[in-house]
């Protein structure tokens, strides 16, 4: 190795990351962020001594690119567990209180009038509203976990084996006889890990792709939505299977056993959100050379969209989720009704072409302006992050030289997949989450659209304008949006 070109570039990565983590101090400065100024200047110490040493492991040892992930996801995903205040996390408490009551053996909540009669000693994970962490004197987060009850306002109706993971944290919890706040930590710790073990999996048995697979794996949101009890951490994690078996069937390997683990990781995310079902559709541009898989394909094809569309009626719906199940929430938006939503549509066509007009127009609010990680909107810094890694992604994308190149038809396939995701997920909140007669959709969040988001390195690849960029460069922008969205919380709440 040229000593020189050594120093030179792991000089380059480190002023650049340093940089970075004094654009994002002064873009997140107010008085407020910084009024205990030594805590924020202990993690800011910490964080920087992280990332320079990542980059210069990364550099130095060459490692392989499933274990780079792996260290990645690890390390930022164990600061934001620990260090995000409970709660603090888009939808937490309705996570938690799914995932704690799976832990009781109840897979589906009771819903009552009052709300849902359950374990209480979670409750109080609701004061990092008010600015409360770990760190904070009298937070009550380390009292014992009881069995004491009283009534929640509201979960979810997901599938059960969607907070397997995360329950078995707060069953581990219990079974050690730990405190309340380390029910949650090991919540998302659960989370954490299996999507964490998933990508080192995938990425070392993926043929090729590897290096966006990285990429979209560590991904800001990403790393936030499994360091959470999210549901959206089983969503990402099959997210990575889905990807992973689709280039290894692409690059030739099609056979009974990847078709059927690519199926039921479709299955298992479409009875989640149902329009991920067209993520099925990818193995239309699989090259068969045996006819016979092909018409396995195409028949599963038929039986996954079935069981798709049973899944939100009477007849399936007892296996995975039950109509008595609701979401319960008193500051739900009111006069929502499927049936009365669609009839509106139906008797009123011309409504589809705002509805349209409004998704094109929510455009900069859902990818970049109001794209948050965090229940709390109020995060200096964020939008700079924001696009920092919008523009980092859009030009990997577009430009990053990749060993994998499809046909022009090809990405019009996987571009046409994305783009009725992306229309269905609008419909679905448009059915489900707006007021009927409403003139714009409401509910709709950037997560809903990573499954899809990951194909654009696909849909983009081109044998044109590809530039060939050393991986500690990539590597290093990586860290230094990770490292952005570690300060967002600690220079907000501590």
């Amino acid at each position: 190795m040229n000593v020189k070109n050594y120093v030179n570039d792991y000089s380059k990565c480190g002023l650049i990351f340093l940089a970075f983590v004094a654009i994002f101090v002064f873009a997140m400065f107010t008085p407020e962020n910084f009024a205990n100024y030594q805590t924020e200047v202990i993690f800011i110490t910490l964080i920087s001594i992280i990332g320079l040493v990542l980059i210069y492991v990364f550099y130095k040892r060459e490692m392989e690119l499933h274990k780079i992930a792996l260290v990645m996801i690890l390390i930022f995903g164990l600061l934001m567990v620990f260090m995000t205040p409970p709660f603090s996390f888009i939808d937490e408490s309705a996570h938690f209180a799914r995932a704690e009551l799976i832990s009781e053996g109840s897979l589906y909540p009771e819903i009552t009038d009052n709300g849902i009669y359950m374990d209480d000693y979670f409750f109080k994970f609701q004061s990092s509203f008010n600015g409360v962490t770990i760190l904070s004197e009298g937070n009550n987060y380390n009292t014992p976990i009881t069995d004491h009850k009283d009534y929640w306002d509201w979960t979810t109706s997901s599938p059960f084996y969607s907070y397997l993971f995360s329950a078995l944290g707060i069953l581990i919890a219990k079974l050690l006889h730990l405190t309340a706040i380390w029910a949650l930590y090991l919540s998302r710790i659960a989370n954490l890990i299996f999507y964490g073990a998933v990508v080192y999996f995938t990425i070392k048995i993926i043929p090729k792709f590897k290096l966006p697979l990285l990429v979209f794996s560590t991904m800001p949101i990403c790393v936030a939505q499994v360091s959470s009890l999210s549901y959206d951490a089983f969503i990402l994690t099959f997210t990575l299977i889905i990807l992973t078996y689709f280039i290894k069937m692409y690059i030739g390997e099609v056979n009974k056993k990847n078709l059927a683990i690519f199926f039921i990781s479709v299955l298992l995310i479409s009875l989640i959100k149902q329009p991920y079902i067209i993520l099925s559709l990818l193995v239309l541009i699989i090259p068969y050379e045996d006819k016979e898989l092909k018409k396995y394909s195409l028949i599963t094809i038929i039986i996954l969209f079935i069981l798709t569309a049973l899944s939100v009626g009477s007849l399936f719906t007892s296996l995975f989720t039950t109509t008595a199940v609701q979401t319960h929430n008193t500051t739900t938006v009111s006069n929502i009704s499927f049936v009365g939503q669609s009839r509106y549509v139906l008797s009123n066509p011309p409504i589809i072409l705002t509805l349209i007009k409004d998704m094109i127009i929510s455009i900069p609010d859902l990818f970049l302006l109001k794209a948050n990680f965090f229940h709390y909107t109020g995060y200096k810094g964020i939008k700079l992050i924001n696009v920092l890694y919008l523009l980092f992604f859009l030009g990997f994308s577009l430009f990053h030289k990749l060993d994998i190149d499809l046909e022009k038809k090809e990405r019009g396939i996987l571009a046409l997949i994305f783009l009725i995701v992306y229309v269905g997920i609008y419909a679905i909140f448009y059915l489900t989450w707006s007021p009927v007669g409403s003139t714009s959709i409401l509910g709709v969040q950037l997560r809903y659209f990573l499954p899809v988001i990951a194909l654009l390195p696909l849909i983009f690849s081109s044998k044109y304008k590809k530039i060939e960029c050393k991986e500690i460069y990539i590597f290093t922008f990586i860290i230094i949006c990770l490292t952005g969205l570690f300060l967002l919380p600690i220079t907000h709440f501590y």
